[in-house]
């Protein structure tokens, strides 16, 4: 991989990876509270509605996303919606949820549907993970390159299940139907991707017990018919 590739990767994984929901099927060609204390008392449930308006919603969990090092930072519900959740959360929020639970989400809706959960609640054991800061320890943060050296080549292949955005409501990343989750750089699409369509994709990333998740450095329709999505020659 050519210098230009790695560093294009590590610009977007931070902002592509943290920052994904759903949006409604669009063809593709590549180029609450924080704190201490919950609410109080039982909240009716309340669907997404229109961006930043407050989501309070109650549904069983299908799957944890991840991002490509391999941080849970999401969940799909079995309704379909797509709860962000903070990354460094990851262990909080997988200590207190597993697939097939079923959580109430209080949190702010997103432009197609998605929620920015504040707080995500365990129905039956009420145990609640709320978003907060990451712990000042003292500790420094990992560089982006150095924390790109823990990743691997990986590729996904498929049909899309779910196209993902960004805050902006940019396309940035896909959940294909065999639950890969493929993240790439908004301006990487000069035509918007659909539900249902085939789908591949090349570049680095991680697989555990939750799935594979990848930054993608080339896109197509298959693994055989990759396009690169930066310029190798610079």
């Amino acid at each position: 991989m050519s210098r230009f590739v790695l560093s294009s990767a590590v610009l977007w994984l931070g902002s592509s990876a943290l920052n994904a929901h759903a949006v409604p099927p669009g063809a593709f060609a590549p180029s609450g509270p924080s704190g201490p204390s919950g609410p109080s008392g039982p909240a009716a449930p309340a669907g997404p509605g229109a961006p930043h308006a407050q989501a309070v919603l109650e549904s069983a969990v299908a799957r944890l996303l991840t991002n490509p090092y391999g941080e849970v930072d999401g969940l799909r519900l079995t309704d379909g919606t797509v709860v962000r959740f903070p990354p460094h959360m990851s262990d909080a929020l997988t200590a207190a949820v597993k697939v097939g639970d079923t959580v109430r989400i209080i949190g702010r809706s997103e432009a197609g549907g998605a929620v920015k959960a504040d707080a995500i609640v365990n129905s039956a054991s009420g145990q609640t993970v709320y978003d907060q800061p990451p712990a000042r320890d003292g500790a420094r943060p990992m560089p982006p390159h150095l924390r790109m050296a823990g990743l691997q080549t990986q590729q996904a292949q498929g049909r899309i299940d779910v196209v993902l955005t960004g805050p902006r409501g940019d396309a940035n990343g896909v959940i294909l139907s065999d639950g890969a989750i493929v993240r790439f750089a908004p301006h990487a699409l000069q035509q918007p991707l659909q539900q249902g369509q085939l789908f591949a994709a090349s570049g680095l990333g991680t697989r555990n017990a939750h799935g594979t998740s990848l930054e993608a450095t080339s896109m197509g329709a298959s693994l055989s018919d990759l396009q690169p999505l930066y310029d190798r020659a610079r």
